[in-house]
């Protein structure tokens, strides 16, 4: 019984569609992992994902040159949070179609769904705009009221911050930075505002004067 469902397994993964599925679920959680550190489950997500893939691709063949498209893409994706261009997301789309065609070597009977490339690349784009619209609002929002409201704020690292970990400030959870490790709990304030992030420092206990 073990080695029939061991090979059910094996059949299941080596289809190239689920392992195509399955890698980009990796990376979108790998994804998720830098952009919200911390949290710990995009980061289990990633390596179970991803080592399914790797059981499945290993047994595949495999394009070296559509792999590194499909990377491409995915950075192309997570710099425009960053910069917000509009022209990087559609440069990353294309990327993703043309890294999903060239993805298994052409002339050996394996080559993905249309319609699964279609409809990875048209919810991967979708997740990517809403990320992208809730990026801008953040934006915005620490644009406008960020020096006012956050800088000289106080609040509590709910994850260690190494250099990137999650802070608590104002009842909210804000992706922070910092200049030296600051372990969980540590008391912080906040000293500038970055974006989406905020920069802090570990709040230093003053002992009273004898």
């Amino acid at each position: 019984m073990d080695g029939d469902w061991l090979t059910t397994l094996q059949e299941f993964l080596t289809n190239p569609n689920v392992a195509y599925i399955f890698l980009l679920l990796g990376l979108w959680a790998l994804a998720a992992a830098w952009t919200l550190p911390g949290t710990g489950f995009p980061e289990a997500a990633a390596i179970i994902c991803l080592l399914l893939a790797a059981m499945g691709l290993a047994r595949l063949p495999i394009n070296i040159i559509g792999l590194g498209i499909l990377l491409a893409a995915l950075i192309l994706f997570l710099v425009d949070l960053k910069v917000q261009s509009g022209g990087l997301t559609l440069a990353a789309v294309i990327g993703l179609v043309i890294g999903s065609v060239l993805l298994f070597r052409p002339g050996e009977g394996v080559a993905l769904s249309p319609w699964v490339i279609g409809g990875a690349t048209a919810i991967s784009a979708g997740l990517f705009g809403v990320v992208f619209r809730l990026a801008m609002r953040a934006q915005r929002l620490a644009a406008r009221t960020g020096t006012q409201i956050l800088v000289g704020a106080e609040g509590i690292a709910t994850t260690p911050i190494d250099p990137i970990g999650t802070v608590q400030v104002r009842s909210e959870l804000w992706t922070a930075v910092a200049d030296t490790p600051i372990p969980a709990g540590t008391p912080v304030r906040v000293v500038a505002v970055e974006g989406i992030r905020v920069r802090v420092i570990p709040v230093e206990k003053i002992s009273p004067t004898p």
